[in-house]
């Protein structure tokens, strides 16, 4: 029995040995790889364990009892990519570890090079307002803007600079008929810059417009085409141009340019294309807005007025000739020519805007006869009638007079040549709200009427009798009446 005890107490005294817990300590330094230079407040994190420490100002760091084993270390500062080391932590032997911060710019990869969505490369026929969209994206999902460049074809600066886009599509709009357009996108992600390559369209063919008119436009006239539709391109840009004619065949516009100074007439297509001066002697009188010519009627040669003389010239600047000669102390300001007798009506004005004559003589400038006279009001240039029997004008029906030339109360006029008797035009209207024609409001100026090429319509200019009134142009029937708006912002319209 004494045998068994002490044999159970010895298995009692038996020792159990657990191995003790190693702890260690981490240590390294944070610099810029760039120079080398110590990164102070860098963020290190330990992992397994999640432990975080900052870095001093030699860029120092240390993580004390850690358990002996494995180990990433990660060390992060704003601005600068996130670094990653390994170590081996033992007893004694854990190295001191260096790691380098690179700054984000030089991780950072560009965006890819833009590419064209629409329109298509090199297409044809485009619209005068259409959207350039394009495609391209970033590695690393950072925020891109957009700068895009617009040229024309052969054009040194852009015509039009979208800059700052966030979007990758854009609108343009009012660019002009058969014309070939360049355009560049170049996108950033606030890193890196990318160019895209230089795309092409080209718009579609101009369309057939059925008005011309001038508009005012920083101080100067440009001349303007309009369809039926409401859709208007604009023809000029180089000077001041206005008082467009169309030539009888309806294939050029004739006008007036202060492009070389003096005032002179210019030719272009129908499409702005083509511009030639005609005149070297220049078209002159009292108001060069005032002033107005004609074609004859086989559409060879402009007739013009300069100060006291009549002018014939061919389209070609050639054969020069004076038609007419102005009474006494008396000059030319606007005429017209008809082949229904190849006759010309002409308006001559006195020292002053507000003394008026209109005259009809032949071709040649004979048999002239005086057929309206005004010498205390504003008188517009007359226009004849299809059939070449009756004169359209515009004439004050007031007798107000001042230094600046201006009309209280314009109106359209139609006097008949054979019998001399006047119609007011600009009276005779109805009025109908749910079409949109209206009465000639009081305070306003009807002016520069022109008929239609069939006879059946006049079109012509209304502005408030202030002079720097917004100016519009309608359209009514032979006989006044119909009247109804057509342009705004528009004036010295021309029925194409």
């Amino acid at each position: 029995m004494l045998l068994a005890g002490l044999v159970g107490l010895a298995g009692c005294n038996e020792d159990t040995y657990i191995d003790p817990v190693q702890l260690t300590t981490i240590r390294g330094r944070v610099v810029y790889s760039l120079d080398q230079q110590p990164v102070r407040n860098a963020i290190v994190k330990l992992t397994p364990g999640s432990r975080l420490v900052s870095t001093d100002s030699a860029g120092a760091f240390r993580v004390d009892s850690v358990v002996v084993g494995n180990y990433t270390v990660q060390a992060s500062k704003s601005g600068y990519g996130t670094q990653v080391a390994t170590v081996s932590a033992t007893v004694g032997t854990t190295p001191v570890l260096t790691i380098q911060l690179t700054d984000d710019k030089s991780q950072n990869r560009p965006p890819t090079t833009p590419a064209p969505v629409a329109p298509a490369l090199n297409s044809t026929a485009q619209s005068t307002t259409l959207t350039l969209k394009w495609t391209s994206t970033d590695p690393n999902r950072d925020t891109l803007t957009y700068n895009v460049q617009l040229y024309r074809a052969g054009a040194a600066t852009p015509t039009r600079s979208y800059t700052g886009l966030t979007a990758d599509s854009v609108v343009v709009s009012g660019l002009e008929y058969n014309t070939t357009y360049l355009w560049q996108v170049i996108v950033s992600d606030k890193v890196n810059t990318v160019n895209g390559p230089i795309w092409s369209f080209q718009t579609g063919a101009y369309p057939d417009y059925n008005y011309v008119f001038a508009r005012r436009m920083n101080g100067q006239f440009q001349l303007f085409g309009a369809t039926a539709a409401g859709t208007v391109s604009q023809l000029t840009r180089e000077g001041s141009n206005w008082r467009p004619i169309v030539s009888p065949n309806r294939q050029k516009i004739a006008f007036i340019s202060n492009t070389d100074t003096e005032l002179q007439l210019y030719l272009i297509n129908l499409d702005g294309s083509n511009r030639q001066q005609v005149t070297t002697v220049p078209i002159a009188g009292l108001s060069a807005a005032d002033l107005s010519f004609c074609w004859s009627p086989d559409g060879t040669q402009l007739l013009y007025p300069s100060n006291d003389r009549l002018y014939a010239v061919r389209t070609d600047g050639t054969g020069l000739r004076v038609v007419a000669q102005a009474g006494s102390g008396r000059i030319w300001a606007g005429c017209d020519w008809t082949p229904q007798g190849n006759r010309i009506a002409a308006r001559t004005t006195g020292t002053g805007l507000y003394d008026n004559e209109l005259s009809v003589f032949n071709s040649d400038g004979s048999i002239a006869r005086t057929v309206y006279t005004r010498r205390a009001a504003r008188v517009g240039n007359p226009v004849f009638s299809v059939n070449g029997q009756q004169l359209l004008f515009s004439a004050d029906s007031t007798d107000f007079q001042n230094e600046q030339g201006r009309q209280l109360d314009a109106r359209l006029y139609r006097l008949n040549l054979t019998t001399g008797a006047i119609a007011d035009l600009s009276q005779n209207q109805t009025i109908n709200n749910q079409t949109g024609q209206t009465n000639k409001l009081a305070g306003t100026n009807d002016l520069d009427p022109r008929y239609s090429p069939t006879g059946a319509g006049v079109i012509f200019t209304n502005t408030d009798n202030t002079g720097i009134g917004q100016r519009n142009v309608y359209t009514a029937d032979a006989n006044g009446q119909n009247r109804r708006l057509l342009l705004s912002q528009a004036e010295m319209p021309y029925w194409r």
